[in-house]
C-alpha cells in the first residue's frame, strides 16, 4: 500500500489518498472497506453488512488493478438515492447496496452504521471522514 498526493487534478479537496488492489470491478465513487474474502486485491464495495469503510474510488478499475482511493477531504460517491439541494449539509452514510451511500442511517438488525461524512453538494459531493458509529442488534 502506498499513500500518495495526487497531482492530477483531483487534489482540490486536500484528500488523502492510498492506492491498493481491488477484489471486485469498482466504479469511480464506490465506497469500499478491506476486503472480506478473496484473492485478488485488498479492497471491495462496502455495505451496510460489514463494519468499516476505508475510503472511495478515485477512479475505475476491474479486479486484481491498483487504483487510488480517497480516505478524507471531498469526494463525489455514488448513491443509491436521489439528491436534492435540500441535502446538502446532511450526514451519509454506508448503504445497503454495495458500493454505495445513504442519507438514511441503517436500522435493521445485523446491520452496521457507518458515517462517510457531510454531503456537500446535490452532485454526490461529500467531505470524507469515515467512522463506524454502531452495530444494530
Amino acid at each position: 500500500m502506498s499513500f500518495i498526493r495526487p497531482t492530477n487534478g483531483q487534489s482540490t479537496g486536500g484528500q488523502d489518498v492510498a492506492s491498493l488492489p481491488v477484489n471486485e470491478n469498482v466504479t469511480k465513487g464506490d465506497v469500499l472497506r478491506s476486503k472480506i474474502a478473496g484473492a485478488h486485491g485488498m479492497l471491495e464495495k462496502a455495505n451496510d453488512a460489514g463494519t468499516h469503510c476505508v475510503g472511495v474510488a478515485a477512479h475505475t478499475g476491474t479486479i486484481g488493478t491498483v487504483i487510488n482511493i480517497f480516505q478524507s477531504g471531498l469526494a463525489t460517491v455514488n448513491f443509491a438515492v436521489s439528491l436534492t439541494s435540500s441535502d446538502v449539509g446532511k450526514r451519509v452514510y454506508v448503504s445497503s447496496t454495495p458500493g454505495q451511500a445513504t442519507l438514511t442511517a441503517p436500522t435493521t438488525s445485523g446491520t452496521t452504521v457507518i458515517e462517510l461524512g457531510y454531503l456537500r453538494s446535490d452532485s454526490g459531493s461529500v467531505l470524507l471522514a469515515p467512522k463506524t458509529i454502531i452495530q444494530n442488534s
